[in-house]
């Protein structure tokens, strides 16, 4: 028998003995049969984990908190309007009511944590933007850093240690992964969840109770957070319950978390189980006939080869030739792709978990090419050459047609500046929310979905846009009885009674004469924004719903 061969067959033995190789009745046999069906290429890692890897990960945060506290940047309306607005509405009483939050269609796990931090200032007497919009962020960034450690203990024990420094630095420093840690939005916090759960599953014992539960807590909170990705998190939690022995324990934590979600959503909305997430699906199987042909089945390949130079794709593509070694990573890919081409409405925001999988790829790749080119380092020192020059140039929104990636389709997303030439909209409301004698805010020719709202106003004053104000636009002599304050976009409009306060870019800032008289009072400051064709499929679910308000919710008090 040859050198080689009795190595592997010690190996296996050794993997047969320890009690996470076992698939609990089926034996030793059986596990070794299951083991690289699951496991594909596990690695022993040799020694404790990297000494750098507590200052990795600082830098890792101070690269994401320094693109998050370099300004105000949206990827998409979403961020603010699912997510920011409806939680400053919990927790201080102003914010703006989208028809999600009006008809119960959406989730409170990622508001209600925005909220929870929202209180956390307000009871420090940091309730005020100045200090809870950074802070807001820095938490995403903190939950961010998931993704490099799950990438650095997943290739460590799944690759060896050298892919797992690589994948490590190339989680803690690619661009998109710093550039939109802070931001709240469902795919990014599910994908942090995920890492973490993907590092788990290649653990040398997953019978221990806090493993167990944190597996089943990890992968239910994926899921939830993000429903399309439930099957990683599925296929994920399947890996760890066939190796498992105490898989009644498993089983048993995630039913635990999987009725506590279904609790939880069902008490934030007054429903039913899971009430917000059956309304979501019936809504967008309803929708999905306006959005026919929106956008072409190969949209994501398209969008993933720009987004990285071609790097990402070619990572995978070449992991087809070795799928052993890359099986698991590329089902996952696989699932997040089929999962979000099957919708027609596409948005390169939704595949997000791709990036750190393709990375983890590239970056084994990196280091079996490196260790068979030379042992100089060369090779190595060329890819990370390539790979600085790819991030900084993304960073810095230079890459060729990056403008095109994160536009998408839509027409409510503008360029992402990541950090220079952000829109100018958010320093207006940031010197709104200080500015003093602020009664009311008309903004001219903006609407909600891509203003900063409460959020960042802060302030229980009437606050029109572009629509609610309407009326007021056409016949602006109106305007000092219902706002102390205009911004608009358009830099050659005279406002009559109002001088320029600033002026931010484009946006200008104008504010009444102070012998106005005081603005029109709302009896509440959370305006609906609803409407066709969203309340006929909302009657068509449940004729039971109630009607979308009239005058957006809006009701003078006096």
């Amino acid at each position: 028998m040859g050198k080689g061969k009795r190595k592997r067959n010690t190996r296996l033995r050794a993997a047969a003995r320890e009690p996470s190789a076992h698939l609990a009745a089926g034996g030793a046999r059986r596990a070794r049969w299951l083991a690289p069906a699951v496991w594909l290429h596990p690695e022993e890692p040799e020694g404790p984990p990297w000494k750098l890897l507590p200052w990795v990960l600082a830098l890792a945060f101070a690269a994401r908190a320094a693109v998050a506290l370099a300004g105000d940047f949206v990827l998409h309306p979403d961020e603010i309007m699912q997510y920011l607005e409806p939680a400053h509405r919990l927790v201080f009483g102003s914010g703006i009511t989208y028809w999600e939050f009006f008809y119960g269609a959406r989730s409170w796990l990622v508001p209600g944590l925005v909220a929870g931090i929202l209180v956390l200032f307000d009871s420090l007497g940091l309730g005020e933007p100045f200090w809870y919009v950074g802070g807001v962020k820095l938490a995403f960034c903190a939950v961010s850093l998931l993704v490099p450690a799950g990438m650095y203990f997943f290739a460590r024990r799944h690759f060896g240690e050298t892919a797992a420094r690589i994948s490590l630095l190339a989680g803690a420093f690619w661009y998109e992964l710093a550039g939109f840690a802070h931001k709240p939005l469902t795919e990014f916090v599910a994908t942090a969840l995920l890492l973490a759960l993907l590092a788990l599953c290649v653990r040398p014992s997953v019978d221990r109770a806090r493993v167990v539960w944190a597996t089943a807590a990890l992968a239910v909170l994926g899921a939830a957070v993000r429903l399309q990705y439930a099957p990683l998190a599925l296929l994920l939690l399947g890996a760890v319950f066939l190796q498992a022995r105490k898989k009644a324990m498993l089983g048993l934590a995630a039913g635990a978390f999987f009725l506590a979600v279904g609790i939880f959503d069902g008490a934030s909305w007054d429903g039913g189980l899971f009430h917000s997430y059956v309304t979501n699906i019936e809504f967008n199987l309803l929708l999905g006939e306006f959005r026919a042909g929106e956008s072409p089945g190969y949209q994501y390949l398209w969008w993933l080869a720009l987004a990285s130079t071609g790097i990402g794709v070619s990572c995978v593509a070449a992991a087809f030739f070795s799928p052993r070694r890359y099986g698991l990573l590329l089902a996952l890919i696989v699932l997040t792709l089929l999962a979000h081409s099957l919708q027609a409405h596409k948005e390169y925001r939704f595949v997000f978990a791709v990036i750190p999988l393709w990375l983890l790829i590239g970056s084994d790749l990196v280091a079996r090419a490196s260790a068979r080119m030379d042992r100089t380092g060369w090779g190595l020192g060329l890819a990370s050459a390539v790979f600085a020059a790819a991030s900084a140039a993304g960073i810095l929104n230079a890459l060729p047609h990056q403008d095109r990636v994160y536009r998408a389709y839509s027409n409510e997303t503008g360029v992402v500046r990541f950090l220079h030439g952000q829109d100018p909209v958010f320093a207006a409301y940031r010197h709104l929310a200080q500015a003093p004698g602020v009664q009311g805010v008309l903004q001219t020719d903006r609407p909600y979905h891509s203003l900063p709202g409460y959020y960042y106003l802060h302030r229980e004053v009437p606050f029109y846009d572009a629509f609610t104000g309407q009326g007021i636009v056409r016949n602006m002599s109106r305007a000092p009885a219902f706002a102390s304050h205009v911004v608009s976009m358009d830099s050659s409009r005279s406002v009559p009674g109002y001088r320029l306060e600033q002026a931010f870019g484009e946006v200008r800032v104008w504010r009444r004469d102070e012998e106005a008289p005081a603005v029109r009072r709302w009896e509440n400051y959370a305006p609906v924004v609803t409407g066709d064709p969203i309340d006929r499929i909302m009657k068509e679910i449940n004729p039971g719903h109630p009607p979308a308000p009239g005058n957006w919710g809006i009701r003078l008090s006096e």
